[in-house]
């Protein structure tokens, strides 16, 4: 039976328009036995109700009539959320398609994960019959939450999953010291950091799917 990747998609992007996205990687994975079940964020939002530091993301990827997020931004007071509607979507895509043996997520879809990942089933209201404990987690340009409402969350609850923390060199949307921040929640001991050459994206070639299976062969025996 293969191995099941819980896969969130980074801002204005779809699980469909990821899946395409990282067919490189995933088919090195799926080599290895894992198949990855792509999420697609519930919530519809204006295009002019994203944040003006993400116009190069919505320019090259959101359609014209709305843009997908698991996020919910307040441009007012230059905050976000984590609403409901994804909390309980993520919920019933892991009961339809789960257990999950692990998660990867890309962005925005990373900085989600990574707050999941400070309690999983607690957050998405699982059973341990519904969801056994993860083994990994992999993120891409990934982010800690920096609303206050969510700093005792990772503060008592430091990420202990064995995580995969990559980020890119040429990245101008998620800046090296947000990927710090998530890196720093996690326990000493769990945590590992991969840069890659590129920008804002997942990775497809070869070569760096050898160094994520690398990696994931230490911690998912």
């Amino acid at each position: 039976m293969a191995k099941k990747i819980l896969v969130l998609h980074g801002l204005a992007q779809s699980g469909d328009y990821f899946k395409s996205k990282t067919k490189g990687l995933r088919n090195e994975l799926e080599k290895q036995g894992y198949e990855l079940l792509y999420a697609t964020a519930p919530n519809k939002y204006q295009p002019a109700d994203i944040p003006d530091s993400l116009g190069d993301v919505l320019t090259s990827e959101a359609a014209e009539s709305h843009v997908l997020a698991w996020i919910e931004d307040d441009l007012q007071h230059d905050t976000y959320r984590l609403p409901e509607t994804t909390i309980d979507y993520l919920h019933d895509f892991v009961l339809e398609y789960g257990p999950f043996d692990g998660v990867l997520g890309f962005s925005q879809g990373a900085g989600v994960a990574g707050y999941l990942m400070t309690d999983f089933n607690g957050l998405l209201r699982l059973t341990a019959e519904q969801q056994p404990p993860l083994r990994f987690f992999m993120t891409f340009s990934g982010f800690r939450f920096k609303p206050e409402q969510y700093q005792a969350q990772y503060d008592r609850n430091p990420i202990s999953v064995p995580s995969l923390h990559v980020q890119g060199e040429l990245d101008t949307i998620t800046d090296p010291f947000k990927v710090e921040q998530l890196y720093n929640s996690c326990t000493p001991e769990s945590r590992t950091f991969l840069k890659h050459s590129g920008g804002h994206y997942v990775p497809n070639s070869r070569g760096f799917a050898k160094k994520v299976i690398e990696w994931l062969q230490k911690v998912d025996k």
